[in-house]
């Protein structure tokens, strides 16, 4: 059944574009419960139907690469790993995941994927522009929109070890999270897990990392610094800065549970995050104030209400 679901969620990513991410997840389950044997066995046959169904190998390759984070992650729960070692392994199979990938896109479409996306970002930003000429619109919006095809170069070529790091987390985090949630409705709560997302809070010596980052980074923009100082100041900027954006987020939450606010309210405010620009630097200078001042009294050990 689980291998079905495979099937099943790998010809649907193709169709109506829901990401590969999930794919590992039955397996996962399939590993953790069965053991690693039938893992392997079940992505075989998973592959082999598919690229039958889909009617090209891409399918079922696709099953492989993505199937390496869900036997890896089934074998560590299989093995009782702490949430820190799970997320670790996840981390880790992530990384080898999107290099296979970059291999296998090497391989068939015979170039560079990074240099692809760049020059796909370079061509929308050339068509936004010309259209808010096209509009009226001058001044600081075209500014912005040069400002971001100067950076975009930079931020592919010097900050992509963060970008994959990041990545890798979330993803990470997202199988975890979908998987425990799966384990959870079949009665099964022995997976270890971290405290509640209300409770997150970075320490107040990370405001350095940030510090850094943002300084070097805007200077980056302005003059020529040494590339190593350039490379360590951008990467140290996206670690921090969406570390504090999570952090953020955790803290308005947290209010939010406290006041019991309506949903509607709170996916407003995550609506807002991807939108305004503001508000998500709003809540990432909070998160770094939060750092300091602690306003949950988390250190305390007080608990939600």
């Amino acid at each position: 059944m689980l291998g079905a679901i495979t099937v099943l969620l790998a010809i649907l990513g193709e169709y109506i574009g829901m990401p590969s991410i999930v794919i590992p997840i039955p397996l996962m389950l399939l590993v953790y419960r069965q053991g690693f044997q039938y893992g392997i066995l079940a992505a075989i046959a998973a592959a082999l139907i598919s690229s039958l169904v889909a009617g090209h190998v891409f399918s079922g390759l696709s099953i492989i690469i993505w199937g390496f984070v869900g036997v890896a992650l089934g074998m560590a729960l299989r093995e009782k790993f702490s949430f820190a070692k799970l997320m670790l392994v996840g981390i880790v199979s992530n990384l080898v995941v999107i290099g296979l990938n970059f291999l296998l896109y090497s391989l068939i479409i015979g170039g560079n994927v990074l240099t692809d996306l760049l020059n796909m970002f370079v061509e929308t930003l050339d068509q936004a522009i010309q259209m808010s000429e096209s509009l009226g619109l001058q001044g600081e919006a075209i500014q912005q929109y040069e400002s971001m095809k100067t950076f975009l170069p930079i931020l592919l070529r010097v900050g992509l070890p963060s970008m994959l790091l990041l990545y890798a987390v979330s993803m990470s985090y997202v199988n975890l999270a979908i998987g425990r949630a799966v384990l959870r409705r079949l009665g099964d709560t022995s997976m270890p897990w971290m405290i509640p997302f209300s409770r997150w809070r970075l320490p107040g010596y990370f405001a350095l990392l940030f510090a850094f980052g943002l300084i070097t980074t805007s200077l980056t923009l302005g003059t020529t610094l040494p590339d190593w100082l350039q490379f360590l100041g951008l990467n140290a900027f996206l670690l921090s800065f969406y570390a504090y954006a999570v952090a953020g987020i955790s803290l308005a939450w947290y209010y939010f549970q406290k006041k019991k606010v309506p949903t509607v309210v709170r996916i407003v405010l995550l609506f807002m995050l991807f939108t305004m620009q503001f508000v998500l630097m709003a809540l990432v200078f909070l998160a770094v104030i939060d750092g300091f001042f602690d306003f949950r009294r988390l250190a305390l050990g007080d608990e939600e209400k």
